[in-house]
């Protein structure tokens, strides 16, 4: 997977990019498999290796375009070959063909990123080991798209179209997936729905023309999401594989180290001072609030200021459900033992870099250094920075809510009370799966089998079948001819040499 992921990244044309981009699908689905006698991680892999295979098509097909247009596949050779490259004039962009490619490249990078709609295989995905749900589904596979969308930026900087439907995915997604995270009770699933909603703020990101403050966003999410998948691991391994959270509680007394850290990782989620998440969501934010005369660009501002304060909501929830109030009778073990030293040293090391990491680019604050985006400057542009501390303010909100729920969770009436209708929604994750399946998965299984039935069996079965017993039969009539007695292999040397002999002065006489 490693070598496919610097593959994908190194690659300077698009051909070695697919390639990558299919090998990290394949390794996906490797990994996701890995407990292979479980019949939910067959089926989760299989349906991962498919949503990616759509994404994977999307890609093919925006490089033809590409290539079709400008005869290249270089990066560099086709960027020069843009309108406005090289310091010609354009109009603005607005080119259907870089449309056309813009929006086939965004269905592979949606895909991966397990952004609306191609989003349903992520929390399946959670089949898998848990180190891997760290490296993959947190750090490196999942924030592929977020990657090919800054890499192909001068492409969509000149689609205006592709380019907004990046940033809006990216909002949607952002609210759909912490709406659903709030009632979730496995904890892995709970970083998994918040694992697409933080890819949605960096394709916002992206899509607003921010690009270094999405790859800082990028960054900081592999150092507190991997915390808080390391962590959960270690959690769910002294509960001898229990991940429903209901069956947890009071862990903080018992498992002390690992309470802590996933809390920096909780709060660097949410985004508090001084943790890594705040300064990188915040950013963005913040990128997106000053933008001048953009309304829809506030709009989108606007449903990350809400997503910031459900991620809160469900942050809160998952860290008091797992680590504080009361011992759940239903525990599978009463005293969880420690986890060793080899899995609590990743952990302490993400911790560090989830809370001191976000001080190379302290943006939000509207002074200090800003490493990630002096880096990429040259590349993307400087970033041009109002920030009036709206962003601040989502921060301290959503602490806030936070900490309400942590002290008050056991004496206010369940929301769900108010709103079961909108529960049934959250937990069935708003019929996806139930419209994907009722709409292709069940069809696609009626026409397999009608053709398993009637042109599988009775037609390719059985032509194989059948040239089976005509190669059997025509060896044993051909075998007759094998007497062992030499003087018969002569007389049909002689014969066929007199045959070719005559065959040849025949044609000689007719020409």
């Amino acid at each position: 997977f490693i070598l496919s992921m610097l593959l994908l990244v190194l690659a300077g044309n698009f051909l070695f990019l697919i390639v990558g981009w299919a090998l990290v699908g394949l390794s996906s689905y490797l990994l996701i498999g890995f407990w292979y006698q479980r019949h939910s991680a067959v089926v989760a892999a299989r349906k991962a290796f498919v949503m990616n295979v759509i994404g994977d098509v999307g890609m093919i097909l925006g490089t033809f375009v590409l290539f079709t247009q400008y005869h290249a596949v270089t990066y560099a050779k086709v960027f020069d070959a843009l309108p406005c490259a090289g310091g010609r004039s354009c109009n603005g962009g607005g080119d259907p063909t870089l449309e056309l490619a813009g929006f086939l490249l965004l269905v592979g990078a949606v895909a991966k990123s397990a952004q609306l709609p191609l989003h349903t295989w992520l929390p399946d995905a959670m089949e898998g080991p848990t180190p891997v749900s760290a490296l993959i589904h947190a750090a490196t596979m999942v924030t592929a798209g977020v990657y090919l969308v800054g890499r192909m930026h001068p492409i969509y900087d000149l689609a205006p179209y592709a380019h907004g439907a990046v940033a809006i995915i990216g909002a949607v997604t952002a609210l759909f997936a912490a709406t659903i995270a709030i009632v979730q009770v496995d904890i892995k699933r709970v970083l998994a729905y918040s694992t697409m909603s933080q890819i949605g703020y960096m394709f916002l990101a992206v899509g607003i023309g921010a690009y270094s403050a999405g790859f800082f966003h990028l960054l900081s999410h592999a150092f507190f999401k991997a915390l808080l998948f390391m962590a959960a691991g270690n959690v769910i391994h002294a509960m001898h594989d229990e991940q429903d959270m209901r069956k947890y509680g009071a862990l903080w007394r018992q498992m002390r180290p690992t309470s802590i850290t996933f809390l920096i990782g909780s709060l660097s989620l949410v985004g508090v001072i001084p943790f890594v998440g705040f300064f990188s969501k915040e950013e963005i934010l913040g990128l997106a609030f000053s933008k001048p005369g953009d309304n829809v660009v506030h709009v989108l501002w606007l449903v990350g200021f809400v997503t910031a304060l459900i991620t809160g909501f469900y942050t809160g929830r998952m860290w008091w459900l797992s680590f504080w109030g009361k011992p759940s009778p239903q525990r599978p073990v009463e005293h969880p033992h420690a986890p060793a030293l080899v899995m609590m040293v990743p952990v302490a090391i993400l911790a560090v870099l989830a809370t001191i990491g976000g001080f190379i680019e302290t943006r939000a604050l509207s002074t200090g250094p800003a490493a990630v985006s002096d880096f990429l400057a040259s590349t993307v542009g400087p970033v041009r920075w109002e920030g009036g501390g709206a962003e601040i303010a989502v921060a301290f909100l959503t602490m806030i809510l936070a900490t309400a729920l942590f002290v008050g969770a056991l004496r206010i009436r369940p929301w769900t009370a108010y709103a079961p209708w909108a529960q049934r929604l959250l937990e069935r994750k708003y019929y996806f799966d139930d419209i994907y399946d009722a709409a292709f998965v069940r069809p696609l299984d009626r026409v397999a089998g009608i053709a398993l039935r009637d042109l599988e069996q009775p037609v390719i079965d059985a032509a194989v079948v059948d040239a089976g017993l005509l190669a059997r039969w025509s060896a044993g009539e051909l075998s007759l001819t094998q007497s062992g007695y030499f003087r018969n292999y002569v007389l049909v040397f002689v014969v066929g040499v007199v045959s070719i002999a005559a065959v040849l002065l025949f044609v000689r006489a007719l020409t």
